[in-house]
C-alpha cells in the first residue's frame, strides 16, 4: 500500500493525524502498517497486508528508551528506583492510552468486523498497543533523535502531570536525593506543633536543608506530615532550577 495507490479516505486520516503527532512521514506506508489490526488482516487475506504486531514489540521498547532518556535529562538527581517508577508510571496502558485516543488513533484503525462491534477503537488495550505501534513507525522512518523529539512534545503533559509524579514519587526520598547532590546534607525535618486530642491529633512539620526553611506540612500523624512538607519543598525546589 504505496502513497500514490493508498485508499483517499484513508489518505486523508493518515495525513490528518501527522498533523497531531507533529510528524510528517517519509514513507506514510509505515503509518498505516501501525494502525492496522490484525483482525482486519486475517479477514482481508488478498492482498497481503501486514499487522502493527511487530511494530508493537518495536515500539514498547523504543517507547521505554525515549522515556528513560527523557526522565534522566529531566530529573537529573534522582536515582534509579525513583525514575524506574515514574517511567512504569508513563509507560502503563492507562496513561498511553488516554494519549492515544487524544491524538484520535482510535479513528484512524483499520479493525475487522468482530473486533470493531466489540467497541475496540475505545480499547485502552488496543489504544496503548496503537501508540506504540506509531512509535515504531516514526523511529523506522527517522532514526532515534526524530522519535525521542517527538515523544518529547507528546510526553510532556505526563512528565509533568502532579497526579502521576505523586502515585510514582516518594517524596520524601525524591527531596532527600535532590538535597544530597545540591546541598552536600539530607533534610531535616521538626514537628513545631500538634494539636487536638489524642485520638485525632494533627502535627504540623518543618523541612529544611542547611538551616534554611524550606517549607511546613501538617498530617493526622508525624509521617503524613512529613511527607505533606516534603512534596511542598520538592516542587519549589523543581521550580527554582528551572
Amino acid at each position: 500500500m504505496g502513497k500514490s495507490s493508498m485508499d483517499e479516505n484513508r489518505l486523508k486520516y493518515l495525513q490528518a493525524l501527522e498533523e497531531r503527532i507533529k510528524y510528517k512521514f517519509s514513507n506514510i506506508e509505515l503509518l498505516s502498517i501501525a494502525l492496522t489490526h490484525r483482525s482486519y488482516v486475517n479477514e482481508k487475506p488478498y492482498p497481503p497486508l501486514a499487522d502493527n504486531e511487530r511494530f508493537e514489540f518495536l515500539g514498547d521498547a523504543v517507547l521505554g528508551l525515549c522515556v528513560s532518556d527523557l526522565l534522566i535529562s529531566r530529573y537529573a538527581d534522582f536515582s534509579e528506583g525513583t525514575l524506574s517508577k515514574i517511567r512504569a508510571g508513563i509507560v502503563n496502558e492507562t496513561p498511553l492510552a488516554e494519549l492515544a485516543s487524544s491524538l484520535g488513533l482510535g479513528n484512524c484503525l483499520l479493525l475487522g468486523k468482530g473486533e470493531e462491534n466489540s467497541g475496540g477503537r475505545a480499547k485502552d488495550s488496543l489504544l496503548a498497543n496503537s501508540l506504540e505501534a506509531v512509535i515504531a513507525a516514526i523511529y523506522l522512518d527517522s532514526d532515534f533523535i526524530g522519535v525521542k523529539n517527538i515523544l518529547e512534545i507528546l510526553l510532556t503533559p505526563l512528565l509533568q502531570d502532579s497526579v502521576l509524579l505523586s502515585q510514582s514519587l516518594d517524596y520524601k526520598t525524591a527531596l532527600q536525593e535532590f538535597c544530597q547532590k545540591k546541598y552536600k546534607t539530607a533534610p531535616v525535618y521538626t514537628i513545631i506543633d500538634s494539636s487536638g486530642p489524642d485520638h485525632a491529633k494533627i502535627f504540623e512539620v518543618q523541612v529544611s536543608v542547611a538551616d534554611k526553611i524550606l517549607q511546613t506540612g501538617c498530617g493526622k500523624s508525624k509521617k503524613e506530615a512529613e511527607k505533606q512538607a516534603a512534596q511542598k519543598a520538592w516542587e519549589i525546589l523543581q521550580i527554582e532550577e528551572k
